[in-house]
């Protein structure tokens, strides 16, 4: 009887030590998936990231392409609106300046 006592916690022993062998396997496998998968998760974070980023400066230069369009646009208004008073003007110019120097 204390055989056989022995020998089942011999054998429960020799169980538990294989549990916690196979256990230590399955955490180190456990682990390295893991690591894998963040790996993986973050690569692909920082792809969108940089996609966001790299869409984000292309629709600043769009922006800026734009507003720098319309000022040209306005100023080409401008300049025209100026253009045709100077004009209007240059008659009387002309007639100033021929008066002056015929005296």
């Amino acid at each position: 009887m204390i055989l056989e006592s022995l020998q089942k916690i011999k054998k429960a022993e020799t169980e538990a030590k294989e549990r916690i062998e196979n256990a230590k396997g399955e955490v180190v496998s456990i682990i390295r998936t893991a690591k894998t998968e963040a790996e993986e998760l973050l690569e692909e974070r920082m792809r969108n990231a940089q996609s966001q980023a790299e869409q984000m400066r292309d629709d600043a230069v769009e922006a800026a392409r734009k507003e720098c369009k319309n000022i040209a646009n306005e100023w080409k208004k401008e300049t025209e609106g100026l253009k045709k008073e100077a004009q209007k003007n240059l008659g009387k110019a002309k007639e100033f300046i021929l008066r002056s120097l015929l005296g």
